[in-house]
């Protein structure tokens, strides 16, 4: 899912009046001549935006789901290893 926001947000971003003919075909299927519509600068500048947007969130998820740990699960970890040390230490002694 985070993937396939990067990819539309990149491309949204890129070519927004594109998008916004695709989606305009889409959604204005059964009305006459949808094609003459023309969209507002505020509006492409609107969707362009908003693709940015999604994009960038796209990606955070993806590093924060597959990019290197950022100290949370390496903590744990830690406190493991240790528990696991002392327990090996303590069944040493015995």
């Amino acid at each position: 899912m985070a993937a396939s926001a990067v990819v539309f947000g990149v491309v949204g971003a890129l070519v927004p009046r594109r998008v916004i003919e695709v989606a305009g075909r889409l959604l204005l299927a059964g009305y006459e001549n949808p094609e003459d519509l023309e969209p507002e600068g505020w509006y492409v500048s609107a969707v362009r935006g908003k693709s940015a947007l999604s994009a960038l969130a796209g990606a955070i998820v993806l590093a924060l789901e597959y990019g290197p740990s950022l100290g949370g699960d390496a903590e744990a970890e830690d406190t493991e290893d240790a528990e696991a040390d002392a327990v090996d230490r303590a069944d040493a002694e015995e």
